[in-house]
């Protein structure tokens, strides 16, 4: 296995100048959607419609234009409300205790500075994420509370890890956060492909720049903490990153229950696309590997399937 030291020599040389790069933080683009200013608004387009799954559903393929914008224009606010929540509540959290030594591992000076880079980037991306949502709602009139969609998400992120102690908490919150950043440049680059309208491609281009930086970070770090952890925090961790990949990886389908609901539907009808769309079990399984791929190197390379009970968690969800 390397040593810290080498760890951290191969750091310093793939993360350059991450000040200097680092995108969202030094742009003078403010990202403004300007849709006030467009001239045709109902040419706005949000995503091509494959990339909005739902809309792939035979009963849906005859609504309107109009409509399938809206539904593709809320689920983008979607995924930006959680953007904003996420970056500050959780990422932040586990970024400021590792910048000022808040956990019980020794960490190089190195990733401690470095953890309020992220902290400082994560707030930009959060300022601009909510900056954007807020754009959406007036573009669409949009007044209603959407925590409701959005709430079961982050209810589910809390439980990881609930059945074991509380003490072990810091376990869980590392897991969460460790699966999010080093997969969410592939998550984002799959949400980009299907953004038409410039100023959000252009943030998320930037985004995905800063989220490479934290990528590297967070393999870094799980590299230095893992050889720390005793037996049983291993376990712990093991159990917890296997239940990160398997809430992480499961598509986020509540926020359909609001725009096809303004359109009409009732929740048993919206339940059926759902279900007829998503559930495909092998389906299912192969975004999930896709999904999770780079990760799961990782925590092979480390020895986190070497022990016996967490394999068989991993294997049982059919992820190794």
């Amino acid at each position: 296995m390397d040593t810290v030291n080498n760890i951290i020599e191969f750091y310093k040389k793939t993360k350059k100048d991450w000040d200097k790069f680092s995108s969202v933080r030094s742009s003078n683009n403010n990202y403004d959607l300007k849709i006030e200013e467009l001239e045709n608004k109902e040419r706005l387009s949000w995503h091509l419609p494959e990339s909005c799954e739902i809309l792939q559903h035979q009963d849906l393929k005859s609504l309107t234009e109009d409509k399938k914008k809206f539904i593709m224009g809320v689920q983008l606010l979607e995924y930006v409300e959680k953007t904003t929540l996420f970056e500050v509540e959780y990422v932040n959290k586990v970024a400021n205790d590792l910048a000022l030594s808040k956990l019980k591992f020794n960490l190089p000076d190195e990733l401690k500075v470095d953890a309020f880079k992220i902290y400082t980037d994560e707030g930009y991306h959060a300022h601009f994420s909510k900056k954007m949502s807020n754009e959406i709602k007036s573009f669409y009139k949009i007044e209603d509370d959407l925590n409701p969609y959005i709430n079961n998400f982050f209810q589910r992120i809390d439980g990881i890890g609930s059945k074991f102690d509380k003490k072990y908490k810091y376990l869980s919150e590392l897991s969460s956060t460790i699966v999010s950043e080093t997969t969410i440049v592939q998550d984002m680059s799959e949400q980009m492909k299907g953004v038409v309208y410039a100023p959000i491609r252009e943030m998320f281009k930037d985004h995905i720049i800063d989220e490479t930086f934290h990528s590297n970070y967070f393999t870094t770090l799980i590299k230095i903490l893992w050889p720390q952890m005793s037996i049983e925090e291993k376990e712990i961790m093991g159990f917890n990153l296997c239940e990160s990949m398997v809430i992480l990886g499961k598509p986020r389908t509540d926020i359909f229950f609001y725009s096809l609901g303004r359109i009409g539907y009732d929740n048993s009808q919206i339940s059926k696309f759902i279900d007829e769309v998503y559930n495909d079990p092998i389906k299912k399984i192969k975004k999930r590997k896709k999904k999770f791929a780079s990760t799961l190197k990782l925590l092979e390379r480390i020895g986190v399937f070497k022990i016996d009970t967490v394999k068989k968690e991993f294997e049982k969800e059919e992820l190794i």
